[in-house]
Order: C-alpha cells, then structure tokens, then sequence
C-alpha cells in the first residue's frame, strides 16, 4: 500500500461524477492508472495543491493543478489525453499541468514534465510521492 506522507491542502477539489469514471477510463484506454495516483485523484479531482512550487527542471516551476478525470470540467485528462498516445496506447498518463500548456505525467511510475513546445521530457521524480514531497510554497 502507497502512502503518501506529505500533507498538503487541495482547494477547487470537484467530485469525480461517479464511483466508476477512473474504472471507466482504464477500460476504454487499456491503462492502469497508478493506485498511488488514483487515489489522489479520488481524494483531490482537479484540485490545486496549497503548496504548489517545484524546483526541477528548474527552480520555481509551478503545479497549478491536477487534471480533472469528470469529461465536462474545465481541465480534463481528455483535453490533452491525444498527446500522450501512441500506436493506440497511453505511452505516459497526463495529471496535471503548470498553468502554461506544460503538462506533468506518470511514465513507467516516475512522474515526468511534458513540455508542450518541443515535447521533450523529463523525469522530475522517481515516484508521485517524491513529487509530492518536492511541492513547497
């Protein structure tokens, strides 16, 4: 069982629109979403973590916010989901973004930033909890 140590405040925190939408999406994308991942999803749908400065790739990167799993929220998986498939397959889960196009993914287990003008990326943890760990005011 992943538990993730840091406490961290969510605000705008929406409801998933119902119990199975995160069963739904693995099923129709053939994708296992991460359980340390799913259950912040649960916990924090589209929420904006108080705490919300990383420093890698560089210092003072931004995570606005988690992506929202609800199909007609204002930013959702789905918006950005084309990005990240190929030959038919998720090849990194997108789950959030830094307010400026750049979007950060689970890849392989490690959380990865996706840089939508030449996206390159870059691992900038080994885990979401090690990611959850580097967010600071």
């Amino acid at each position: 069982e992943v538990i993730i140590v840091k406490k961290i405040m969510w605000d705008f925190v929406l409801a998933l629109e119902n119990d199975n939408i995160l069963d739904d999406f693995e099923i129709d994308y053939a994708y296992r979403i991460p359980k340390d991942l799913r259950e912040l999803i649960i916990k924090n749908n589209a929420g904006m973590p108080e705490q919300n400065i990383f420093d890698s790739p560089r210092e003072g990167m931004v995570f606005s916010g988690l992506l929202s799993f609800n199909k007609n929220d204002a930013q959702t998986v789905y918006m950005v989901l084309n990005n990240f498939i190929e030959n038919g397959k998720i090849k990194m889960l997108p789950f959030g973004t830094d307010g400026f196009g750049n979007i950060i993914c689970m890849k392989d287990d490690k959380v990865v930033f996706w840089n939508h003008e030449t996206e390159e990326t870059k691992v900038i943890a080994n885990s979401l909890n090690d990611f959850l760990e580097m967010l600071h005011k």
